[in-house]
């Protein structure tokens, strides 16, 4: 039979296990949270890394690309000067600032330190175009970029209590020294303490960019060696559609037919580029805003005695009526940008 006492022995003693429960329980408890803290930092960190592979990446596309029809070289330059601004920017994982940063992090229980960022060019990421356009657009290969840096614990609790000694209640440690240091990559994992994986595209689209290159193209002399005072273009405009005369002989009066009904070449070009050379040809301008109604007036010494309207056409409509009432709009409208209301 049980006596009153002895239920309440057993009631003490019910209560002494569960408090002895709860104060072992607690210990687990907090290097749980610990080791939560810390992975969430890592994780978070390890993005920063990549992001920093993919600023540069991206960033390193505003800058110049080639020199038409020169060089296709000014895109390695461009990509490294992204690459050690992107690491410069995001030495402190965050690059939220055009500064560069303090070069760490240091959150609850893990550092960031080391952040490195590469660029290169020509990684067997390419495309080559048309045969007849490689003379003047080529093809550097794509790009890639890469970001790596190191994550160490900070007064993280590598063991708990009295640690492992004899007689201590834990005989493990929390962390093991070799894992206090983690190498992180952008892409992938570090095989032998170095990161391999990086993130691949190709840059340059060949057209023009930079004021060389985008500048209006008077006519100066036809078919001399500066015909128009943007060399860049015509250069390039040339190299292409010279190819393409030589296998169809008839290509030039075919085209300006279907799209003129008229071929403005006169007779008088024979005299200048030889018998039989016409189809060969080349006469091209483009103006801008700065050409009156978009029309240019050839030198004296031009074969074409015409006024010349020029790419993309006449603000007077004579070849190309719909791109001249658009203009005019806009121009109406306050000159903004695609005809949208002026604020």
């Amino acid at each position: 039979m049980t006596t009153p006492r002895r239920i309440r022995l057993q009631r003490r003693h019910a209560r002494g296990q569960a408090l002895l429960e709860a104060a072992i329980g607690t210990t687990l408890f907090v290097t749980i949270v610990a080791f939560g803290i810390h992975f969430a930092e890592v994780g978070f960190l390890s993005l920063k890394v990549q992001e920093a592979a993919v600023s540069a990446l991206w960033d390193g596309t505003h800058g110049q690309m080639h020199r038409i029809p020169v060089t296709y070289d000014n895109a390695e330059g461009s990509m490294r000067r992204a690459a050690q601004d992107s690491q410069a920017r995001y030495s402190d994982f965050k690059g939220l600032s055009s500064a560069p940063g303090a070069g760490r992090i240091t959150q609850v229980f893990t550092q960031g330190t080391g952040m490195q960022v590469q660029c290169g060019m020509d990684v067997g990421v390419g495309w080559a175009g048309a045969v007849l356009t490689r003379l003047v657009y080529r093809d550097n290969g794509g790009t890639a970029c890469s970001a790596e840096a190191t994550l160490s614990t900070w007064r993280f609790p590598t063991s708990f209590l009295d640690g492992p000694s004899a007689g201590a209640l834990y005989q493990k440690q929390n962390l093991d020294n070799s894992l206090t240091n983690l190498r992180v990559c952008a892409v992938g994992r570090a095989v032998g303490g170095t990161c391999n994986g990086r993130f691949s595209m190709l840059v340059d689209d060949w057209g023009l960019a930079g004021q060389l290159e985008s500048a209006t193209c008077n006519i100066l002399m036809q078919d001399q060696l500066i015909p128009c005072t943007n060399a860049p273009l015509h250069a390039a405009v040339w190299s292409t559609y010279t190819p393409t005369t030589l296998p169809i002989p008839t290509a030039g009066s075919n085209l300006v037919q279907a799209a003129l009904f008229w071929n403005p070449l006169p007779m008088t070009a024979l005299a200048m580029v030889g018998l039989g050379m016409k189809e060969k040809t080349f006469w091209m301008s483009a103006a801008g805003e700065d050409a009156l109604n978009f029309v240019q007036v050839p030198p004296h010494i031009d074969p074409i005695s015409r006024m010349w309207p020029t790419t993309p056409g006449s603000v007077i409509g004579v070849t190309t009526f719909p791109y001249g009432a658009a203009y005019l709009e806009r121009m109406g409208n306050g000159g903004c940008f695609l005809g949208k209301d002026c604020d």
